[in-house]
């Protein structure tokens, strides 16, 4: 395959797949809809406490092995055929756990509802794993378009299963299955259109280097799962799975951009940045993927906490009011995830996932105490644990750790500025609007006068000084 062939073939797969995540983010934007008028917030609770305590599953099942395939800038049929059995029996390892699990954690928590969730919630776990290799090979042989087709058939049929079991009144049933469902038709799906096949394990293949990585990125993911997750386990020991639902849905809604954005794009940069030329290419590649991935996340967030009462309210229902308080803490921690977003792209294109698991341990240590130690004051409290332990993340890696991996970090901080104070004016231009001018109109008269006021200030604010990165932005959608 020529240059020009190849870079084609990479531009059409990746238009694909970014079509294909809107499409994903569409339909999971459409599922929350559906599911929250058809399960109530205790049912979302007990699940998606269910999903927290059983997540440290999905990072043993991966074990970091994916990020180390798609780096390394050739995989042997030999390394390959062993990272998908290292992958399935550490899934299957984690399955078995998550079902010998549920028993005493129902009995800790008091809902026996759990056993079923959890046992619901184990195949999921040991399914993807398996897929993950598969996944891999579409990916780095560039039919990205293959790999959109595999996870949004999965998505869409998981999304159909649970709304079909809700409607029968099973509905934490229904959202317990929903990822098994996604999980092994992804698997089946990706197996076939990717036309690998694995053969045995291969005790002459070299993989110490794999595995190092996979280790190191392993550990890294374990801290991510324990900070993110440990919001959700605290609040539902102490205040049970009604207030575990506001709080994870919030927690879902503020997240989402990020979510469907960052894995995507993970998949794009990542091989971009190995190609880097030296450290000045590797900066300036990483500051345009800083302006491609704050636009749209801080967007979403802007108007989210400017709207998050009457937006809850109007799309999910009143059922969901109590929802709202979080949105605006926990946005402070997904902006800063956001803007530190590309420093994790700098530190693995740059072979350093030990310097990225010591950059991160404080920021996430941090977070977990502060959730445990502030959780007794209530629930806002381990919102804003969360979103420090964020603002430290961040912190510690643009002025250590960066630095020390040849990264200048406040080079990097730069082009997330411009769209902080964009859509920080057209925010709180919005929540103005939709808060204290109209703030004694029903729900859906305050939406649509917050969100036309923050478009209106957005527009304006994008004219005045962000020219020059929405110009960024379209040779980006452009040239992929």
């Amino acid at each position: 395959m020529t240059a020009a062939v190849e870079s084609r073939s990479r531009r059409r797969g990746a238009i694909a797949l970014l079509v294909a995540q809107w499409g994903r983010y569409a339909l999971q934007v459409g599922g929350i809809v559906l599911l929250a008028r058809l399960v109530a917030p205790d049912e979302f609770g007990l699940v998606a406490l269910g999903a927290a305590l059983a997540g440290l599953a999905a990072v043993l099942g991966d074990f970091g092995l994916s990020l180390a395939a798609l780096r390394a800038p050739t995989l042997s049929p030999a390394q390959r055929d062993n990272l998908f059995w290292i992958n399935t029996v550490v899934g299957l390892v984690a399955a078995g756990l998550v079902v010998a699990l549920a028993a005493p954690l129902a009995a800790l928590y008091g809902d026996e509802r759990l056993v079923v969730v959890m046992a619901l919630l184990a195949p999921a776990f040991a399914l993807r794993a398996a897929s993950v290799q598969f996944r891999v090979e579409l990916n780095r042989s560039h039919r990205l378009e293959r790999l959109a087709v595999s996870e949004f058939a999965g998505d869409a049929l998981g999304l159909v299963v649970a709304a079909a079991l809700a409607l029968a009144g099973a509905g934490y049933v229904g959202l317990a299955l929903q990822g098994t469902v996604a999980a092994l038709l992804t698997l089946v799906v990706a197996g076939v259109l990717s036309g690998w096949r694995p053969g045995r394990p291969r005790r002459d293949a070299e993989m110490r280097g794999l595995l190092s990585f996979g280790g190191n990125t392993f550990a890294t993911h374990v801290l991510n799962y324990a900070s993110a997750n440990v919001g959700t386990i605290v609040i539902g020991q102490q205040f049970g799975n009604g207030v575990v639902g506001f709080f994870g849905r919030a927690n879902q809604l503020v997240n989402l951009p990020i979510d469907q954005l960052a894995t995507p794009l993970t998949r794009i940069v990542v091989p971009r940045l190995v190609d880097a030329v030296d450290a000045d290419d590797l900066l300036s590649r990483l500051r345009r993927f800083q302006t491609v991935l704050c636009y749209p996340v801080l967007a979403y967030l802007s108007v989210f906490v400017a709207t998050a009462e009457p937006a809850i309210v109007t799309v999910l229902g009143s059922a969901w009011r109590d929802a709202a308080p979080y949105v605006p803490v926990l946005a402070i921690g997904a902006l800063f995830q956001t803007l530190g977003y590309v420093g994790y792209w700098g530190f693995v294109s740059r072979d350093r996932s030990g310097m990225l698991l010591i950059s991160e341990a404080a920021g996430r240590i941090a977070m977990i105490v502060l959730a445990v130690a502030l959780v007794p004051l209530g629930p806002l409290w381990v919102a804003a644990a969360l979103a420090v332990g964020h603002v430290l993340i961040w912190l510690v890696a643009t002025t250590v750790f960066l630095p020390r991996a040849g990264l200048d970090g406040w080079a990097l901080a730069a082009p997330g500025i411009r769209p902080v104070v964009i859509f920080g004016t057209a925010g709180l231009a919005g929540w103005g609007a939709a808060s204290v001018w109209a703030g004694a109109a029903d729900d859906l008269t305050r939406l649509v006068i917050g969100v036309g006021a923050w478009a209106a200030a957005a527009l304006m604010m994008s004219a005045v000084c962000g020219r020059g990165d929405l110009r960024t932005l379209r040779e980006f959608v452009l040239r992929r």
